[in-house]
């Protein structure tokens, strides 16, 4: 697969991401048809920074009715970002596996076209991968633009379907999940090798988080959310026309994981 790269450097940047030779943390986006929001997400992730050195890679797959929007929007607002352009489109795990192929950072932060960040988000989600070497994935608290919880993690039932989890939970230490949307979540990149990354087999998108959690829980690690953390997700803005419903791809991760069906609990909502 050929693709091409580019680093964007617009003279009069809305967001900048400095230089660096050895980025701490390695943020892949993954944009399809993406609008302005995604100009706003990196925005965000550049005034969070602090003292940590980053880099921004967006993996830009091609979208048949906006085949230049979120390149050309790249180019013209942001400085420092390095843009990927497949020749296809690879979907949400594809994209983030060319990502991390291309991403020099010890921690692999995926983050969605459509989230904001605040500063600060960084510090307990990166205490926690340095903390327990047995936690595979950590995750914030997704938050409705209203400010109220969409997602501390995800429920995992036994019929394969999955549901937030929005109660509180304490914002000091991480607390232990099936899974975590991976609209936002980081991992030691030895982590991410260790487990073998998203599994192309759920193209173009979804229920690809819940396989690598499950690999990740079956391999001796762990998925958790840690409330002292938290970004704003403006859910379903940053993807035009991704295909729904999902049954395809969940009938994918219970053939994977049969074990789903005796080993988590019945979905009592249905």
């Amino acid at each position: 697969m050929s693709n091409s790269r580019f680093t964007t450097a617009s003279p009069a940047a809305v967001a900048t991401i400095p230089a660096c030779h050895e980025p701490e943390v390695s943020f892949v986006i993954v944009a399809y048809g993406t609008g302005p929001i995604l100009i706003d997400t990196i925005k965000s992730l550049a005034d969070s920074l602090g003292h940590v050195d980053a880099e921004v890679i967006v993996v830009d797959n091609p979208h048949a009715r906006h085949p230049d929007r979120s390149s050309t929007e790249l180019q013209l607002f942001t400085s420092g970002v390095h843009v990927i352009r497949p020749n296809r489109n690879l979907g949400f795990g594809g994209g983030c596996e060319l990502g991390a192929l291309h991403a020099r950072g010890v921690v692999l932060a995926f983050v969605n076209p459509d989230i904001t960040v605040s500063p600060g988000w960084l510090t307990p989600l990166l205490a926690t991968l340095d903390a327990d070497r047995s936690v595979s994935i950590v995750a914030p608290l997704l938050l409705n633009p209203d400010g109220t919880v969409q997602e501390a993690g995800q429920w995992l039932y036994s019929n394969g379907q999955t549901a937030p989890r929005t109660n509180p939970i304490d914002r000091h230490d991480p607390i232990a999940i099936d899974y975590s949307s991976a609209a936002c979540w980081m991992m030691r990149r030895d982590e991410h090798e260790r487990l073998g990354g998203f599994d192309p087999a759920f193209h173009p998108a979804y229920f690809e988080d819940v396989d690598l959690a499950l690999r990740a829980r079956s391999l001796g690690g762990s998925c958790v959310v840690h409330g002292g953390a938290s970004v704003i997700h403006y859910q379903g803005s940053g993807t035009p026309d991704v295909a729904k419903p999902a049954t395809a791809q969940r009938d994918i991760l219970l053939a994977t994981w049969p074990s789903i069906r005796w080993q988590q609990p019945a979905d009592r909502s249905r």
